[in-house]
């Protein structure tokens, strides 16, 4: 199966749920115009990522006023959406992604698992995996710092998904340092991942400033074979293009990378156990 896939890109403001949510709405319905079947939104789109002041103000229920707004974006549109927001539930915070069905229905909601430093003070980790099948195929859902994780995605693909959907916020606290990260490394996470597992990938990056942080951009598109198909580096906007997984056993016929896992499954075992 194939699909259209669109990634939007956009610099959330912080705080400044209703002007981002709008944004978001007019990003998906522009991608949509062009033929997306799916759109994935960056992470926390709604607040932004330095909320930790304004948490309890800001998060949401969900089901709540933003997934009412996806849905009818999602419905009127006729696309899926896939987006992160922060989540208020029985007291507890969450990064959570939601994924909007043509019919505007929330049909899943996944929480975070990964979460990077500062955010352990914010939100509590999911602890349950997202695979979720379509018309078009199975997606893994994941957000950010789910990409370090090599395990955790090769887990999902071992557990049905065909393609990754990841929606994030890549971002550096300040200037430049000594370890040089910068958006190149989240861009070869993306390709990596696609490309040890054989599967399609699409990433949707917020960009700009937020705070004292500098977010990086570069969505992105990935093929079976880490190839960037589309992309948009710096900026708001959005890039469609088709993700196939069509002629992919042709491809694993070459990249034999899941089926020689099998060869080292015991070592595997004895070194992740540590």
């Amino acid at each position: 199966m194939s699909f259209r896939v669109a990634v939007a890109q956009m610099n959330s403001e912080t705080g400044a749920v209703a002007k981002n949510r709008d944004k978001a709405v007019r990003l998906i319905e522009g991608a949509a115009a062009l033929g997306a079947q799916v759109v994935l939104v960056p992470e926390t789109f709604t607040t932004g990522y330095d909320i930790a002041n304004q948490l309890d103000a800001l998060a949401e229920p969900i089901p709540g006023p933003t997934t009412a707004v996806l849905g009818d974006v999602a419905k009127s549109r006729h696309v899926y959406v896939y987006a992160s927001m922060v989540e208020k539930a029985a007291g507890k915070y969450h990064n959570t992604g939601v994924l909007l069905d043509p019919a505007g229905k929330l049909v899943h909601a996944y929480r975070k698992v990964h979460l990077f430093a500062a955010e352990k003070a914010m939100f509590t980790p999911g602890d349950k995996a997202a695979i979720v099948k379509t018309e078009f195929g199975t997606v893994g859902l994941t957000i950010c710092m789910d990409l370090l994780f090599p395990e955790y995605i090769r887990g999902l693909v071992l557990s049905g998904a065909e393609y990754i959907l990841n929606s994030t916020d890549w971002l550096r606290w300040g200037p430049l340092d000594e370890w040089q990260w910068c958006p190149e490394q989240p861009r070869a996470l993306a390709r990596i991942r696609a490309l040890e597992n054989t599967v399609g990938l699409a990433m949707a990056c917020q960009w700009g400033e937020d705070g004292a942080y500098t977010k990086f951009g570069h969505s992105c598109i990935v093929s079976p074979s880490g190839r960037v198909l589309a992309g948009i580096e710096a900026g708001e906007g959005f890039v469609v293009h088709e993700l196939s997984m069509a002629k992919v056993g042709d491809w694993r016929k070459t990249a034999t990378y899941l089926a020689d896992r099998r060869d080292h499954e015991d070592l595997y075992r004895r070194l992740l156990s540590t």
